[in-house]
């Protein structure tokens, strides 16, 4: 069979040919995979990173790096936002983290879109025609809205710059459900959200994570977050 498929005859040189070609061509075909599988780790690996010096929570990292992972944020600049430690993180298209800041959140606690004066939580996407005859950037979903404005605004609730600036976040649950940071940080880093296409995933502080984000649609998956600090939380999180 070898003998006569390599021959020098006409049907030898032809498979030849045709092996090689074949060969070269899953050789192409696999070193393009493991390429765009370690741009895809070393994007992980470095979004990990800028939040490990951002200082981020468990749930900060594990939300960031499953939109990234799973492409949930459809190659969109992104904000997470930490209720539970007041703190917004604003996401370039590529996942790599921008900046972070305080963020004044609403007055109670709650999760829900019927929770008065609370900030809901979900995944959000950019409602632009909204952004464009508002003085922030809106984000919505099948049940609620969420607002971000910067300080000062005409909606702005009293001493905004004051209680940015405080260390306890209490002092930062003061809106009536908006979000508000400081006017240099939105000028600086959101400015650029204001009318386009962008996602806002908002963390629960009452309700179990997985269970907020499945409801809104997202393909929820934490099977990849195996981070060194949490393996444990990103198999099962909260």
């Amino acid at each position: 069979m070898f003998k006569r498929l390599f021959s020098t005859g006409p049907s030898g040189p032809v498979f030849y040919t045709v092996l090689v070609a074949a060969l070269i061509g899953f050789g192409l075909f696999f070193d393009h995979v493991a390429t765009v599988g370690s741009g895809s780790a070393d994007t992980l690996a470095a979004l990990q990173g800028d939040l490990a010096r951002a200082r981020a929570s468990p749930a900060v990292e594990h939300v960031a790096q499953w939109a990234v992972d799973s492409q949930d944020h459809s190659g969109l600049p992104f904000i997470v936002v930490d209720k539970a430690n007041a703190r917004l993180f604003a996401f370039e298209p590529n996942g790599r983290l921008r900046a972070s800041a305080p963020v004044l959140l609403g007055a109670s606690r709650g999760d829900g879109p019927a929770a008065p004066a609370a900030t809901p939580a979900g995944r959000f996407v950019a409602a632009t025609w909204l952004s464009i005859g508002d003085e922030g950037i809106v984000w919505i979903n099948a049940d609620a809205a969420v607002s971000l404005h910067g300080i000062p605004s005409g909606v702005s609730p009293g001493r905004g710059a004051q209680r940015l600036a405080s260390d306890d976040v209490e002092d930062k649950r003061i809106s009536d459900g908006s979000l508000h940071v400081s006017g240099q940080f939105y000028r600086d880093y959101l400015s650029a959200f204001k009318g386009h296409a962008s996602i806002a995933y908002v963390l629960p502080e009452v309700l179990p994570v997985r269970d907020v984000f499945s409801s809104h649609g997202a393909a929820w998956d934490f099977s990849f977050a195996q981070t060194p600090r949490s393996p444990a939380a990103a198999r099962n999180p909260s």
